[in-house]
């Protein structure tokens, strides 16, 4: 019986506070309701995690520089012109990262960090002209944690191997 009551109490106490329900799209401030607007038909389906998660990011966006909300809306624009097998190459290569000991990433972005930004330049442009072996044994290069002595060998084995690849 005492069990049934306190089930009954747990209940009725989730149903009528929004404890088990999360947050009312209604209680969130003018700024984050607009940023959510397009979730305001399903808000009340959202796991109370997730609403939390929208919650956040669109505070983080409100919080951004209008010159870094220009350059996001770029990179967005430019992520959805990519055809998709592009993208899913992008994702891909993203998730081996993702994958790596946390080490290994950390090397690779210090090594990025340490470049200069003209050299961070020169070898996204070597990466973007290199046939795709080229761009394997890049990848297999920066994996292993090349440092700058590598990234003057990597321009040369380019240089002679042609560099640039022929387009179609």
């Amino acid at each position: 019986m005492k069990v049934k009551f306190i089930l009954w109490a747990l209940l009725l106490l989730a149903g009528s506070s929004g404890w088990a329900a999360g947050r009312s799209f209604d209680s969130l401030d003018a700024p984050t309701q607009a940023a959510l607007a397009q979730e305001r038909t399903r808000w009340d389906s959202l796991p109370p995690g997730q609403q939390e998660k929208m919650i956040q990011r669109a505070q983080k966006w409100r919080d951004l520089s209008p010159e870094k909300k220009s350059e996001l809306r770029d990179r967005y624009q430019r992520w959805q012109q990519l055809p998709p097998e592009k993208r899913e190459e992008i994702q891909q290569r993203y998730q081996r990262f993702r994958e790596m000991p946390p080490e290994q990433r950390e090397k690779i972005r210090e090594h990025w960090q340490s470049l200069s930004p003209e050299e961070r330049e020169a070898r996204k442009q070597r990466f973007r002209e290199a046939t795709p072996e080229q761009r394997q044994q890049m990848r297999q290069e920066s994996g292993n944690g090349a440092g700058k002595s590598d990234l003057q060998q990597d321009q040369k084995k380019v240089r002679q191997q042609g560099g640039r690849r022929e387009r179609e």
